[in-house]
């Protein structure tokens, strides 16, 4: 009997546990003003765990959902890096085109100014022989183009020497730094003669050598080509001199001459390919205006003593 009795205890808790259950369910379900003590404890003591679960379950959410988006978001990063790095070349390219056009428009105004007297071509320089820098270039066009050898090539600030050579595709320029492409020159304001080279000891000047030890030639006068061995037209604005120097026989000097161009920026330049009339006169000469870095001195193709002089 008593073992069957401790059988029935466990069953008969249940029920009292079931029973008890349900009417605290029933107890509590509808509205009531109060709790009673026991619901307020209950609720006080599992405030706290049910925070924590809230906490645990909100960050166990958010990294899913950053889990599940980080596909997305970086697909997104990467096209928009690409879009940004297209934006940064297409702005380059759009101030290639801008320097570009104001290069041309400068290259269009000098030969408007000088129509009447030559004919010009555009021409983009193409290439440098590097063993040679300061001395020869390469232009993108040739026979084909109408270019010859011994054409006067120049750019609105002035001359910047002849074609030597040509393909029917490219013709080389012998620039007027190198001492093989002397030219005649004088100074503008008192017609002073002289050859104008390149400088062996002032990198990237010209000098004019033959000048006499008493000749009237000083520093800022403006140095122009004299017209003299049938190549360039007389009066091409060569440079400004910026220093005189005496030659060891005491009886020359010599004058050092910043130039007109600046040999390393040289992207497109004029070629004379036609000579229309006399061009003693054609050109008005940075001299008279002063200022021979806003215009050339004169026609562009100035008399050239073409082959090397030694003073």
């Amino acid at each position: 009997m008593g073992r069957n009795w401790r059988k029935l205890i466990a069953p008969l808790l249940l029920l009292i546990a079931a029973v008890g259950l349900f009417w605290l369910m029933r107890w509590t379900a509808g509205e009531r003003g109060r709790l009673t003590a026991l619901e307020v404890s209950l609720r006080e003591a599992l405030a706290p765990a049910e925070q924590g679960i809230t906490a645990v379950v909100y960050h166990a959410a958010g990294i899913l959902t950053t889990l599940r988006d980080y596909g997305r978001l970086q697909a997104e990063n990467q096209a928009l890096q690409q879009e940004v790095a297209a934006l940064k070349a297409a702005r380059i390219q759009m101030e290639e085109y801008r320097l570009e056009n104001e290069r041309l428009r400068n290259l269009l105004n000098y030969t408007e100014a000088y129509r009447h007297t030559f004919d010009f071509t555009v021409a983009p320089v193409i290439g440098r022989n590097p063993s040679n820098w300061y001395h020869t270039l390469t232009l993108g066009l040739g026979a084909k183009a109408g270019l010859q050898k011994d054409q006067v090539v120049v750019t609105p600030l002035g001359v910047v020497g002849r074609i030597t050579a040509v393909t029917p595709q490219t013709a080389e320029v012998l620039l007027l730094l190198d001492r093989e492409g002397a030219v005649g020159g004088m100074v503008q304001v008192n017609r002073t003669p002289g050859i104008v080279e390149g400088s062996p000891d002032y990198h990237g000047y010209l000098q004019m050598v033959h000048i006499a030890r008493d000749a009237p030639v000083m520093e800022q006068q403006v140095v122009v080509t004299s017209g003299l061995g049938g190549i360039f037209p007389r009066g091409l604005f060569l440079g400004t001199v910026v220093k005189l120097l005496p030659e060891p026989d005491g009886l020359m000097k010599r004058a050092i001459i910043e130039p007109a161009v600046d040999f390393d920026r040289l992207e497109e330049v004029l070629v004379i390919t036609r000579v229309k009339g006399d061009t003693a006169n054609a050109v008005s000469g940075p001299g008279a205006a002063g200022d021979g870095r806003d215009r050339p001195g004169s026609n562009p193709a100035a008399g050239a003593e073409t082959g090397r002089r030694q003073g």
